[in-house]
Formats: structure tokens, C-alpha cells, sequence
């Protein structure tokens, strides 16, 4: 049987293409309800859409990492205290009750800001800011590219004797 070697760069641009796939949004629908009291949950660079159903957090609780977060109508957004951190969009069209609690637009792993880290006011941002970013398939055909260019080795001008 032959034996197969792979290329650690066809390794890493597999595997780069898998993951840019891969995705686990957080969807509380009608009648869905979550509770995290006072704990700490990290969304991981997710959405999190509130359509109908109820989040709340706890006083010290904290919903962290997430990308872009909206509610809708119908639905119920209490922070009692607790932190949102969101580094995409804010999007709340349904009731948001703060109780003490607020909503920070922050960088987390793998997400890029969209706008300006700090607090954000309840009725959302004033404009969406759209976040540059490549394709999936742009991104899969450009990483060989990238790892061929760093495995390239400087060469020298030759030396005159």
C-alpha cells in the first residue's frame, strides 16, 4: 500500500477551509426560555437572535463573545445586572430591561469589532458598520498562496570575490 505524505501547508489550508464553515448560532424562538443567572456563558464569535423567547442573566452574569446580537418583538432581553458583550452589530427591536446591567461592544477571539468598543445604548447603534471580510472560498484559494510565500527562503545577492 503507498504511503500518502501530505504538505503541513495543504494540512493547515484543509483544515482553514473546514473551519470557516463551521458556525453555531444561539436562536431563543417563541416560547424558548434561558436563564444563566449569575454564570458566565462565551458565544464563541456566534449570532445570538432573541425571536420571541426570554434571556436573562443575573446579577455578575455575563454573555461573552458573541458576533451580532438582535431581538425582536415579542421577546425579553434582562440583564439584572449581567454584561452582553458583542463585538458586531446591536440590533434590538424588542424590550431590552438593563436592571443595572449593560450592553459592551468588545474584541473576543476571532471577532472583529464593528464599530467603537465601549457601551452601547439601548435603542442600538446609530448606523450599522459593515466589517470587511473575505469569502470562505477567497480565504481557502489565498491561504496556499500565503503559506508558499513564508516557506520561500530570502535569497542573497551572490557575493563578488
Amino acid at each position: 500500500m503507498p504511503k500518502i505524505i501530505l504538505h503541513k501547508g495543504a494540512i493547515a489550508a484543509a483544515l482553514l477551509t473546514a473551519m470557516a464553515f463551521a458556525r453555531a448560532d444561539w436562536a431563543l424562538p417563541t416560547g424558548a426560555t434561558a436563564d444563566l443567572g449569575e454564570g458566565t456563558a462565551s458565544m464563541g464569535c456566534s449570532d445570538l437572535s432573541v425571536n420571541g423567547g426570554t434571556l436573562a442573566l443575573g446579577a455578575g452574569g455575563a454573555l461573552v463573545a458573541a458576533r451580532d446580537v438582535s431581538t425582536s418583538a415579542g421577546s425579553s432581553l434582562a440583564l439584572n445586572g449581567g454584561r452582553l458583550e458583542l463585538a458586531g452589530q446591536w440590533a434590538p427591536t424588542g424590550p431590552v430591561s438593563l436592571g443595572g446591567g449593560q450592553v459592551l461592544r468588545a474584541a473576543s477571539p476571532g471577532c472583529l469589532l464593528a464599530g467603537p468598543a465601549g457601551p452601547l445604548p439601548l435603542g442600538g447603534a446609530a448606523a450599522p458598520v459593515p466589517v470587511p471580510a473575505l469569502s470562505p472560498w477567497a480565504l481557502a484559494l489565498l491561504t496556499p498562496v500565503v503559506l508558499a510565500l513564508a516557506r520561500r527562503r530570502r535569497r542573497t545577492p551572490a557575493q563578488q570575490p
